[in-house]
């Protein structure tokens, strides 16, 4: 259960280490990832090829994820239609808001195993890792519950669709429910994964999950239109169950010292129930804004604009995915910092981590905000109405959040996220309320992003302030060093842009090219002036020249 012995030697050095003096012994690895020489923990000379291995590997995932999952979508929405696009959008919406509880769950997972293995505790990783499996079993019994009582309600006398296909809406619902509840099973093999810090393959495993799905897409041609709604549905489900059993798999060949037992640990069980219940309130915020505003988007418009959100919403998430790849090698490493009590490093993870993502996401988001339309005819056959401003607005909350994910994982990793989870899950719930009511007034789709921003932004800025008591978040740094360097940055970057776009608008693939070619230019000139440090870009163009 414990990580190998050389990397027990580094943990218990760096753990009588009271300064960063060590964090110049950088690693020469791929181009893509310099920066994450920086944040290597201390003088952990194996810790940092860790970090820039896994991130070099997770951005591969990312690429390849982020085109088959774009093409995925547009031939899915080709083959069922725009009508039929929405059902199951919406639908998947809805058992996602049934299975709110899972998020705080896995953050549970997470944060406890990957606490569990900074600690090098034995008995207590194994005590954490049965109490998990248990949590989501009991998790798993109380969603199919809420499934086929209260789901069943909603898709019976709430959900807006034409009565003709209520029985296709009943078996897709059947089969989202059952992948959602293979979804939580899989949470607590996932974050030992990702604890342990694999993430080669949790790659892997997610490139097949990937490639299977787009095998589902593809057999969608040859299947009748009457029946390709539910065929989706079913081959989805089966691929849901494919994933589950490979990280049960490997988990139980690569870890043998693990296992489940009923003998369960009740302190720890109590930790994390404690620490997933005040979990659940930021983590229901989240559904909220989520899939609760594709609800309420049905209710007042039907199924057509659930079509233009979740076409939307497949941009932001491969957009996510994008900065995901880039947090997810360094964030077991946010925790394991603040397990060790060195929190001057947890900081500096948290702030560099927080900036450069930002940095990161800049390059896909502006060209994507500029060229939205001719990007979404080039993409789709059929572009659903307000497609295009839902995607620049669910762009702009993806900045905000590329900013904060660092944040999150540090405030987690201090298990004290009472006040935290009030404070910033209460601030991001007024989402829903607030759209209905302005809905009722003012019956434009749009208007329900646009409050979702500003809440966004809000919630951000009570983020930082009450992180400042969790893990002494120096304020004034995050200020100085991201506040200020992420609105410069960012509107400089988008000012050319907007300006080429308004005097050269040819909407042809290869002008496209040409305009995100400049653009690409003009964003690493600024990003390389104001978004990095002078070490970092000293750094930067050394290995430049080295390459050249």
């Amino acid at each position: 259960c414990c990580p190998k012995a050389s990397e027990v030697d580094v943990l218990a050095r760096y753990s009588n280490c009271n300064s960063l003096r060590y964090l110049q012994q950088f690693i020469d690895i791929n181009l893509l990832f310099p920066f994450f020489k920086t944040f290597s923990m201390s003088q952990s000379h194996i810790n940092s090829k860790r970090i820039a291995k896994n991130s070099f590997v997770l951005y591969l995932r990312m690429l390849f994820q982020m085109f088959v999952f774009l093409y995925t979508s547009r031939v899915v929405v080709k083959m069922l239609g725009i009508e039929n696009y929405g059902i199951y959008d919406v639908v998947a919406s809805f058992v996602v808001m049934l299975s709110f509880l899972n998020n705080s769950l896995t953050a549970c997972s997470q944060r406890f195993i990957t606490y569990a293995l900074g600690k090098r505790d034995e008995q207590y990783l194994q005590d954490v890792y049965s109490a998990s499996i248990m949590i989501h079993l009991m998790m798993v019994l109380l969603v199919f519950l809420f499934g086929e009582t209260i789901g069943l309600w909603y898709v019976m006398e709430v959900m807006v669709y034409p009565p003709e296909k209520f029985w296709e809406v009943m078996m897709v619902y059947q089969c989202s429910l059952f992948s959602g509840l293979l979804l939580i099973i899989s949470i607590p093999y996932n974050a030992t994964i990702i604890a342990y810090e694999r993430l080669n393959v949790f790659a892997l495993i997610t490139v097949a999950d990937t490639v299977m799905k787009l095998l589902v897409a593809s057999a969608l041609y040859f299947i009748t239109i009457e029946w390709r709604l539910v065929s989706y549905g079913i081959m989805l489900a089966a691929v849901a169950l494919i994933t589950r059993l490979s990280y049960s798999v490997y988990c139980k060949r690569a870890f043998p010292s693990l296992h489940f037992t009923f003998k369960n640990n009740p302190t720890i069980i109590r930790e994390m129930i404690s620490f997933s219940g005040w979990s659940t309130l930021g983590n229901t915020s989240i559904a909220m804004n989520t899939q609760g505003l594709n609800l309420v988007l049905n209710y007042f418009f039907g199924p057509a604009l659930n079509a233009a959100r979740g076409l939307a919403f497949q941009i932001q998430m491969a957009v996510s995915q994008f900065i995901a790849s880039f947090q997810m090698a360094i964030n077991p490493q946010i925790t394991k910092t603040y397990a060790l009590g060195d929190i001057s490093t947890t900081n500096m993870l948290v702030l560099r981590s927080s900036r450069l993502s930002f940095m990161l996401i800049l390059l896909m988001v502006v060209p994507l905000l500029v060229e939205a339309p001719v990007v979404l005819q080039v993409w789709l056959d059929r572009v659903p109405e307000h497609s295009v401003s839902i995607v620049r607005l669910l762009l702009l909350v993806s900045m905000v959040d590329a900013v904060a994910n660092p944040i999150m994982v540090a405030a987690a990793a201090t298990g004290r996220v009472k006040k935290y989870h009030i404070c910033v899950g209460g601030t991001l719930m007024l989402t829903v309320p607030f759209s209905v009511l302005f809905l009722y007034f003012y019956p434009v789709p749009e208007i329900i992003f646009v409050l979702l921003l500003c809440i966004t932004l809000l919630a951000q800025c009570v983020r930082v302030y009450i992180c400042r008591g969790l893990f002494s978040l120096d304020i004034r740094g995050f200020i100085t060093d991201v506040a200020v360097k992420v609105l410069l940055a960012g509107v400089l970057a988008a000012v050319v842009p907007i300006l080429i776009n308004h005097l050269w608008n040819e909407a042809t693939l290869m002008a496209l090219i040409a305009r995100v070619a400049i653009y690409m230019l003009w964003m690493a000139l600024v990003i390389g002036t104001i978004g990095l440090k002078k070490d970092e870009r000293q750094f930067l163009w050394n290995k430049l020249v080295k390459r050249v």
